[in-house]
């Protein structure tokens, strides 16, 4: 068995570095990390995955009733329908929950990483911890959509107003606005680190994201978009055997004839992958949170030198090594 070598968080890193910090971070944890993930955040998002999935295949199941039966009530029928809202609400409230929880477990468990050196960490104990942060994720979260809500309100009314001046200004405020708007939540990627990390305030910590940000921006941008990107090719994966169903589905309909009802093996199929899909990505959404985890730690060491100083303050005393760190 090889020695473990825990991962150094409070250190400078270039972008490469960061990357390799991410993926090492991974290979380290992945057995821990992600039962931690499926025990805690599974039942949630396994639910929430489900109805999504059927809520794709009913759309699509709904289109092809168009094509052949060439009604429009099978719109106004499909649209109105109590069950659908209530798949909806659900589907949109299970999958929250398990996004919030999912970022709860996976700063939960670099903090412990990190406390103890070792990755021999058991799910009860970051269950634990997410417990008793849940809260405080939560609040964030909603705090966070009442601003954005706010905001859009905000936006929404200087377009309009500018429009009833000229089209061109309207065209020009809300080109600044979407410029502006993406700045922001690109900044604001770091704040569940900074809360979760140094336990302030949420306008304390959003202060702290602008500060931290600044100068870094487009590597905090940059580091969003390639490992958002992976996430989402990774899961789209899952989607290849639903692409072919319908792609055969249409084969079948070149003719001009409607398309065919799927068969219950086409309709299984569909479901079953679009709900691995679902799953899938909210597993890989632990990529980019680890990754903005890295980046918030090398900013803090380049503007505020933490770590060096923690290293300083350390030099003469003697090193706690774990007996029992399991490699995995």
């Amino acid at each position: 068995m090889e020695n473990f070598i825990p991962i150094e968080f409070q250190k400078a890193r270039d972008f490469s570095n960061k990357m390799n910090a991410t993926f090492e971070f991974l290979k380290q944890n992945f057995k821990p990390l992600f039962k931690s993930l499926l025990f805690i955040a599974g039942s949630p998002m396994l639910l929430g995955s489900v109805l999504a999935g059927s809520l794709y295949s009913g759309y699509f199941s709904m289109i092809g009733g168009m094509s052949r039966n060439q009604d429009p009530e099978i719109l106004t029928d499909y649209v109105s329908s109590p069950v659908l809202w209530v798949e909806i609400t659900l589907a949109v409230l299970l999958l929250f929950i398990s996004g919030v929880i999912i970022v709860s477990v996976v700063y939960n468990y670099m903090q412990e990483y990190d406390a103890r050196k070792s990755n021999n960490i058991d799910v009860n104990t970051i269950w634990d911890k997410v417990r008793a942060s849940l809260p405080m994720y939560f609040g964030t979260v909603l705090l966070y959509w009442l601003l954005l809500i706010a905001t859009y309100a905000l936006v929404i009314i200087a377009i309009v107003g500018a429009a009833v001046i000229s089209g061109w200004l309207a065209f020009l405020v809300g080109t600044a606005i979407f410029v502006g708007f993406v700045y922001v939540v690109v900044s604001l990627s770091l704040l569940f680190i900074i809360r979760a990390h140094e336990k302030i305030g949420f306008f304390e910590a959003m202060n702290r994201c602008f500060i931290l940000i600044r100068d870094k921006w487009w590597s905090t941008f940059g580091l969003l978009i390639i490992l958002s990107l992976i996430q989402s090719t990774i899961a789209s994966m899952f989607l290849l055997p639903w692409y072919f169903n319908f792609f055969m589905t249409m084969m079948h309909s070149l003719d001009g004839s409607p398309v065919q009802e799927p068969s219950f093996i086409q309709e299984l199929i569909n479901n079953i992958f679009m709900t691995l899909y679902f799953v899938v990505s909210f597993l890989l959404y632990s990529l980019p949170l680890i990754a903005l985890a890295f980046q918030y730690f090398n900013l803090v060491e380049l503007k505020e030198a933490k770590g060096l100083l923690s290293r300083i303050d350390s030099i003469g005393k003697p090193m706690e090594v774990s007996g029992n760190d399991e490699q995995y």
